[in-house]
């Protein structure tokens, strides 16, 4: 599994994404309470302190970033109204995350229900580049004698994200739980890293 630095990252993303992994976030499949602790880094951050004052090449990459770490922290509005304004497929697919990790109560009008509204975006998504990573990365997370449940996901010759959905909105077992968490966070490093590649000239 490829090593994700952290140290070419600015001084506020190194500094949230480096707890975030000590804290093990996320912790939970669905949002949890925001981390309110984190709040007013995440509200200060800027380009220059996401990318060590480099040059922003892709704009629309460079704002998924900001998504992407409010999600980390479990700031659901935060997010959404930073992923839901990126027209791109990784615009789309932090946006498809984070329906996916909506908890459904059943109260709405008019509106698709989490699971569903998740696999709209992720059908907007296309075949993301890091699908091929993922795919291979999960295996290995998942391990040689994955839990049935996981056999549908890791035994596709690539990454299928709507059965990521359906697993991470169903209720599963305590061994299979944990191992999609990692493994959602593990995708949450790869797309933040490939985001990152993009947003920033060199």
């Amino acid at each position: 599994m490829r090593e994700i630095k952290t140290d070419r990252y600015g001084p506020a993303a190194k500094a949230l994404i480096d707890r975030a992994r000590q804290e093990g976030r996320p912790k939970t499949l669905f949002f949890a309470a925001p981390a309110e602790a984190a709040r007013a880094d995440l509200h200060a951050l800027t380009d220059a302190t996401i990318s060590k004052d480099k040059k922003v090449r892709m704009p629309h990459d460079a704002e998924c970033l900001k998504s992407a770490l409010w999600l980390l922290y479990d700031f659901m509005p935060e997010s959404h109204g930073v992923s839901q304004k990126v027209a791109t497929p990784s615009g789309s697919y932090w946006h498809a995350i984070l329906h996916r990790r909506e908890v459904d109560t059943g109260a709405r009008e008019g509106g698709l229900p989490p699971r569903d509204n998740a696999r709209y975006w992720f059908s907007r998504v296309g075949e993301h580049p890091i699908f091929s990573e993922l795919i291979r990365d999960a295996r290995e997370i998942a391990g040689a004698q994955p839990p049935e449940a996981l056999k549908e996901l890791v035994t596709h010759d690539a990454w299928d994200p709507d059965v990521m959905v359906k697993l991470c909105t169903s209720p599963q077992d305590g061994e299979t739980t944990r191992l999609l968490l990692e493994i959602q966070r593990r995708e949450w490093e790869i797309l933040f890293d490939h985001n990152f590649e993009k947003a920033f000239a060199r």
